[in-house]
C-alpha cells in the first residue's frame, strides 16, 4: 500500500543501526505504525508491540502482528464456505444482496447528489458487500477476532488498487484511471508466526506508551502540518464502517478525535518530549525529515537529555533532489535516523 512518510526504503539502515547497538534485544516497538511495514519486517526477529491512531492501521497490525497464522475459518466450512476469499472475491452483489444501506456505493462513486469519482459501481458495491457480509459472519459468530481483521485486512490492502485516486484518497481523479475499471480481488496476506505473544494498540502514543515497555522503541513521528486521516478518510471509513456524516467535495469524515499533535508546530516539541521521558525502552530509534517541524537539533536536545550521551548517532540518509531548472541542485532533504541508549537512571 502506497503511504505518506512509508520507511520501506529505510528498512535496511534500521536494522544496522539495530545490529549495531541494540545487544540481546529481543523486543521492538513501532509505536507510529502506520501499514506496519516497519513492525511486519521485524517481526521475524522480535516479538512485536505496535500502535497507530488510526483504525484501518489498527486493522493491519491486528492481522498481520498481533495474529500469528493464517485463519483457517473452521465456522465458516461447516456453512459450506471452504475459502471466504475466493468467495467474497466470486461473489457479484446487487442491492438486494446488502443488509444495509450501501454506504461507500452511495458516498464515494458518482450519482445524482454528487459526482465523488472514488471507485466505479461495480467496486463500490463490492467493497460494501464484503464489509456488510464480514460484519454479519463476525456478528452471527461465524469467524473468530483474528479471522474477522484478516479479511478486513485483505480488504483494506486490496482497495489501492482499484481507487481512482493520484496517490491517497485526499482527492480523486477527474477522469477514471485504467486501474480504477479493474474488478476488486482480495489476495491472501502473508503472516509470520514468530511464537511470540505479540500485541497492537489503536491509541494516542503518548498514552499507550505509559502502558508499555521493551527494548527498541522505533518512532516514525509525522513530520509536518498535514493531518493523515484527510489523506486516508476512505480507507477509515471502510474499516469502522460507521455511517459517518460525511461532507465537503470529497466526502471527508469528521477527524478532531484522531488529529495528531505532532502535526502542530507550536504542540509537536513538547509532545515529542514527553513520549521520549515515558519511553520504558533501552534504545530509541527515530526517522524524521530534514523538512520536519522539528528540527534536527531541537531532537538531539531531547534525545541528550533523556539518554546516554556517548551512545547518541545520528545517520542523515539523502532521499530527494530539488533542482532548478537549469539543472543546478538548489538543495537536498535528508531522512534522519537517530540512535540513543535511554537513560533508565541518575547512575548512567
Amino acid at each position: 500500500m502506497r503511504f505518506i512518510g512509508s520507511k520501506v526504503k529505510l528498512l535496511e539502515n534500521i536494522k544496522k543501526i539495530i545490529k549495531e547497538n541494540c545487544l540481546n534485544a529481543t523486543s521492538f516497538c513501532d509505536i507510529f505504525s502506520g501499514t506496519a511495514s516497519v513492525a511486519r519486517f521485524f517481526k521475524k526477529d522480535f516479538s512485536i508491540i505496535s500502535n497507530d491512531l488510526l483504525h484501518f492501521s489498527f486493522v493491519l497490525q491486528k492481522a498481520t502482528i498481533e495474529n500469528n497464522k493464517i485463519p483457517k475459518f473452521i465456522k465458516l466450512k461447516i456453512q459450506n464456505i471452504n475459502d471466504p476469499i475466493e468467495f467474497l472475491n466470486q461473489f457479484k452483489p446487487k442491492i438486494e444482496d446488502l443488509k444495509s444501506e450501501p454506504f461507500i456505493y452511495n458516498n464515494y462513486t458518482p450519482n445524482h447528489n454528487h459526482d465523488r469519482s472514488y471507485f466505479s459501481k461495480e467496486n463500490a458495491l463490492k467493497i460494501d458487500f464484503i464489509r456488510q457480509k464480514v460484519e454479519d459472519w463476525k456478528n452471527k459468530e461465524l469467524i473468530t477476532e483474528y479471522e474477522y481483521f484478516y479479511l478486513l485486512a485483505c480488504l483494506i490492502e486490496a482497495v489501492p488498487f482499484i481507487s481512482n485516486i493520484a496517490g491517497t484518497f485526499g482527492a480523486y481523479l477527474k477522469h477514471w484511471d485504467n486501474r480504477a475499471l479493474k474488478k476488486i480481488e482480495l489476495q491472501q496476506l502473508e503472516i509470520i508466526d514468530n511464537k511470540n505473544k505479540n500485541k497492537s494498540y489503536n491509541k494516542d502514543s503518548n498514552i499507550v506508551i505509559k502502558e508499555i515497555e521493551g527494548d527498541i522503541l522505533y518512532i516514525d513521528p509525522p513530520y509536518n502540518s498535514r493531518q493523515y486521516l484527510p489523506n486516508y478518510h476512505v480507507l477509515e471509513t471502510i474499516s469502522r464502517y460507521d455511517n459517518p456524516k460525511i461532507y465537503g467535495k470529497t466526502g471527508l469524515r469528521p477527524y478532531n478525535d484522531v488529529k495528531s499533535k505532532y502535526c502542530v508546530k507550536n504542540k509537536v516539541l513538547s509532545e515529542f518530549s514527553k513520549l521520549i521521558k515515558n519511553a520504558n525502552f533501552k534504545y530509541i530509534i527515530i526517522s524524521y525529515s530534514s523538512e520536519g517541524l522539528m528540527n534536527e537539533k531541537e531532537i538531539e536536545k531531547v534525545l541528550l537529555e533523556n539518554g546516554i550521551k556517548e551512545t547518541y548517532k545520528l545517520e542523515k540518509i539523502p532521499y530527494r533532489r530539488y533542482k532548478h531548472t537549469k539543472g543546478t541542485v538548489e538543495h537536498n532533504l535528508n531522512e534522519f535516523l537517530f540512535f540513543i541508549t535511554k537513560r533508565q537512571n541518575d547512575n548512567d
